[in-house]
């Protein structure tokens, strides 16, 4: 009787710890799944001449060796509201990704140019705050 009991007990506390580790190794893997692909963390910000409108990009999502290979970006209106947001592709290969491969431009308070000089390539983004055009040019 004494052995079946200590034969159930080691196999409930077996079961336990498979549990708990289990449950732990999910929480890690959810987590990092986030970390890798959603994670946003504000990079650059520029605001227009008379401080109504504000284009602000942030690097979305982290990669394990050269940094995150994605932004986005908000073109944001008064009080904050977002008006239109874009997300691009970071061409780079070696180089980590930082501010000086951005210049933001305003041409007046309603129009920016936003021009990205990655390695392989040079985006250039421009938006109107007034008509809400963009347009993204590659060279």
């Amino acid at each position: 009787m004494k052995v079946i009991d200590d034969e159930e007990k080691y196999r409930t506390t077996k079961i336990k710890v498979a549990r708990w580790i289990f449950s732990i190794a999910l929480i890690v893997t959810i987590y990092m799944v986030y970390w890798i692909c959603f994670d946003e963390n504000p990079f650059l910000k520029s605001g227009s001449p008379d401080r109504i409108n504000l284009v602000e990009i942030t690097e979305y999502g982290n990669g394990f060796l050269f940094g995150p290979k994605n932004i986005k970006i908000y073109f944001k209106g008064n009080e904050g509201t977002i008006l239109e947001e874009k997300k691009v592709r970071i061409s780079n290969i070696m180089e980590p990704n930082n501010k000086s491969l951005y210049d933001i431009t305003w041409e007046d308070k309603n129009q920016v140019e936003i021009t990205m000089n990655y390695e392989d390539e040079t985006k250039v983004l421009n938006y109107n705050f007034k008509t809400r055009e963009m347009d993204m040019n590659i060279k």
